[in-house]
């Protein structure tokens, strides 16, 4: 009977280092899953901010590049004027960013240079 009660002590105890050994496993692949999201999470926001201020870096050069085309290929140039500054704003964009700005977005930034760069020719 004594043997019979230490091997069920036995099984108990190794039963219990088990699943101590199953939730230490455990909260250590949740603490590195918390982690890797965590890092990805900061790196996104860092892709982000980086995004940000690439726009608007590329915001502040459309009013000259504008400006240039407009001394360089005069009025009535419409077309030629907006494909001399969207191939400019295009070297401007690192080769890596390049896929973050599509034609529709570098055209809104265009217009909406083109219409400051405008205001500010009338108060010349």
């Amino acid at each position: 009977m004594q043997t019979t009660i230490a091997q069920w002590v036995n099984l108990a105890m190794n039963g219990l280092a088990f699943l101590l050994f199953a939730a230490g496993v455990l909260v250590t692949l949740l603490r590195l899953r918390r982690e890797r999201f965590g890092a990805q999470k900061e790196e996104l926001a860092a892709w982000d901010r980086a995004s940000e201020t690439l726009q608007a870096l590329l915001n502040g050069s459309v009013y000259g590049l504008v400006t240039q085309a407009e001394n360089e290929f005069g009025a009535g140039q419409g077309e030629i004027k907006k494909s001399a500054v969207f191939a400019q704003l295009l070297r401007l964009i690192p080769a890596q960013w390049r896929a973050y700005f599509d034609a529709d977005m570098l055209g809104a930034m265009i217009e909406s240079g083109l219409k400051r760069a405008k205001e500010i020719w009338a108060h010349r």
